[in-house]
């Protein structure tokens, strides 16, 4: 297990001051002017991004780390961090969003590496945590996403509908019915309706059912009105990014 460095440990103690007065009182504005005077700061503005599935009580934060800072690291932490102070849950989804396959795929191997210092991090966190592509996510079956957090690692292109894997993303897939089984009245509206007018089984609809939590890498690359809708097209019940 890597031990955290000291601005390390600062930098994730104020995302959780930050998390636990949104839990309190839904009003992150509040929230990131006081973790700032705490922090001994001029405090600047929080600026919601007003974009459907991004409400403005919607926590939204950018984390500055310099290169070579141990973001992935921190990431696996505030996983952890948003579902215990901000969801008050065992578990929960997240949808890791990196820049790039290759990113992907070296972030994947190294979450899913028992002996990795980020999957000890990540389980020390999250509890027992499932790793999986997007491409595996589209097969995710009720009984794993609801027996431990689930890591769903993925680019911010995989949902668009212009790209192959986003098309797949927003279209009706039979591994979702279940996860769409009993839905309370009061949530249906939030999910994307199929040709007969009831909640297409899909995994953008398993997402916003379960209100993921939305870690963002390298997030100076996704800060276009499409990649915003892109965000809220799974209704986040948080966002995390991280930039150098």
């Amino acid at each position: 297990m890597i031990t955290l460095k000291d601005y390390q440990t600062r930098v994730l103690g104020s995302l959780s001051d930050f998390f636990r007065q949104c839990a309190k009182d839904g009003r992150p504005d509040a929230a990131f002017q006081a973790v700032q005077l705490r922090n001994g700061r001029q405090p600047v503005p929080y600026i919601p991004v007003h974009m459907a599935g991004l409400t403005p009580g919607m926590p939204y934060v950018c984390l500055r780390v310099p290169t070579g800072g141990g973001k992935t690291l921190l990431a696996c932490h505030a996983a952890g961090i948003a579902m215990q102070d901000l969801l008050h849950a065992e578990r929960a989804v997240v949808l890791w969003l990196v820049p790039s396959n290759t990113i992907l795929n070296q972030t994947a191997e190294a979450l899913r590496d028992p002996r990795h210092a980020y999957r000890r991090a990540l389980e020390l966190a999250c509890g027992a945590v499932e790793v999986v592509t997007i491409e595996e996510a589209l097969r995710l079956s009720r009984a794993t996403a609801e027996g431990q957090t689930v890591v769903i690692v993925s680019t911010i292109q995989c949902f668009r509908v212009e790209d192959t894997t986003g098309r797949k993303v927003y279209d009706q897939n039979g591994a979702f019915a279940e996860h769409l089984l009993n839905v309370p009245a009061d949530r249906l509206a939030e999910l994307l309706p199929g040709a007969d007018g009831k909640p297409k089984p899909s995994l953008v609809n398993m997402l916003r059912l379960r209100r993921p939590i939305v870690i963002v890498d390298e997030a100076h690359n996704a800060r276009t009105d499409l990649s915003f809708a892109t965000l809220g097209s799974v209704q986040p019940s948080c966002i995390v990014e991280f930039t150098a």
